[in-house]
């Protein structure tokens, strides 16, 4: 099972609007008391990618980063 790079949330980037956490649950959350989303998980499968760049394109704040 390939794994898809990784990749974070600039959290002065994030609208904090969750439309990463309702699209994919599985790798995003909201931050504890906050509305910020955070990568929790990482580990998505490559089958996965395409949402992931979809989500990825679509954030409003453009906060959705590959990590280098």
């Amino acid at each position: 099972m390939a794994q898809v790079p990784e990749f974070y949330v600039d959290e002065d980037l994030c609208t904090e609007c969750g439309d990463c956490v309702k699209a994919m649950p599985n790798a995003f959350r909201n931050v504890e008391d906050e509305q910020l989303a955070e990568v929790y998980n990482a580990n998505i499968d490559e089958a996965q990618l395409p949402l992931l760049q979809k989500v990825m394109s679509e954030c409003p704040g453009h906060a959705i980063l590959w990590r280098k």
